[in-house]
């Protein structure tokens, strides 16, 4: 199974929330950026690192600087990003390589 990486804006705290449960309830394997710590970005960095599979929670499209960092970072390091919602930001959203719902995510993880 692989190990997820959850990214989104601190706004989307009860979306993140939300995928957690699911998450947990499917004991899938994953780490989660949901507050802010005394690391900031370099703790997200590392969660970054030791996943094979990144997804960004982003209603609507939208993702914040910090995000955008963690997208290019994945992207950098070779790991398979999805998202939530397109993203509005293009080149940002040609990073990415699909958009899956929660439900999409984990039967994905689930089979692979």
């Amino acid at each position: 199974m692989k190990m997820l990486y959850v990214c989104g804006s601190f706004k989307f705290v009860s979306k993140m929330n939300e995928l957690e449960e699911k998450l947990k309830e499917e004991n899938i394997e994953f780490l989660m950026s949901k507050k802010r710590n005394r690391r900031g970005i370099l703790g997200c960095l590392k969660k970054n690192d030791a996943a094979n599979v990144v997804y960004v929670i982003n209603p609507g499209g939208y993702v914040g600087k910090s995000v955008c960092i963690d997208v290019g970072y994945a992207y950098a390091r070779k790991k398979t990003i999805y998202a939530m919602h397109s993203i509005e930001d293009l080149p940002i959203m040609k990073l990415v390589n699909g958009v899956l719902s929660f439900e999409e995510l984990i039967n994905l993880l689930k089979y692979q």
